[in-house]
């Protein structure tokens, strides 16, 4: 897919994300650096206000590239708000950098993120509240939101995937 189809694919779904959130309601997604200039343009063209963007970095274990290049050892997390950003009494302020490494026996998923990284994102919400993931993969997001008894739904296409989420959930 290219840069401007990617981009069309994006404001459409945050949109739909955008229609459903709650005013003052946050706004997520990672990405790599490639992306990013991208990921905050759709995120702003679905109906959201850019906040801002949070590094996680994978630490020395993340793919390392050839030599004479820099390693690609973060992410990104492009977010935003609906409306106005709230002010949090439940938690906060949040680190502008998280540091997480992959471990493999925590990866059941190509892109999958790390259980604790997620059981940190999704303590800005106050409890009870709802996490929508609509791309779940193997359910990380979902795991996290229960174990911090905030509720969560969670989309997954891919059959294997949304088994293994069952599983872990």
């Amino acid at each position: 897919m290219d840069q401007r189809a990617w981009l069309h694919w994006c404001t459409m779904w945050i949109t739909d994300c955008q229609r459903i959130l709650k005013p003052g309601g946050y706004f997520l997604m990672f990405t790599d650096w490639r992306q990013m200039p991208t990921a905050s343009d759709a995120l702003q063209m679905g109906g959201l206000i850019w906040r801002g963007v949070v590094a996680w970095n994978k630490g020395l274990g993340a793919r390392a590239p050839h030599k004479g290049y820099f390693r690609h050892q973060c992410e990104y997390i492009v977010w935003g708000t609906n409306g106005k950003c709230p002010k949090a009494h439940h938690a906060g302020p949040y680190p502008g950098c998280f540091d997480f490494p992959v471990k493999q026996k925590d990866k059941f998923h190509l892109t999958g993120k790390p259980t604790p990284l997620m059981e940190e994102l999704v303590q800005i919400v106050p409890e009870g509240s709802i996490i929508l993931d609509p791309f779940a993969g193997s359910g990380t997001t979902c795991v996290a939101a229960k174990k911090h008894n905030r509720q969560y739904i969670g989309f997954e296409k891919t059959e294997i995937y949304h088994n293994i989420a069952k599983k872990r959930i």
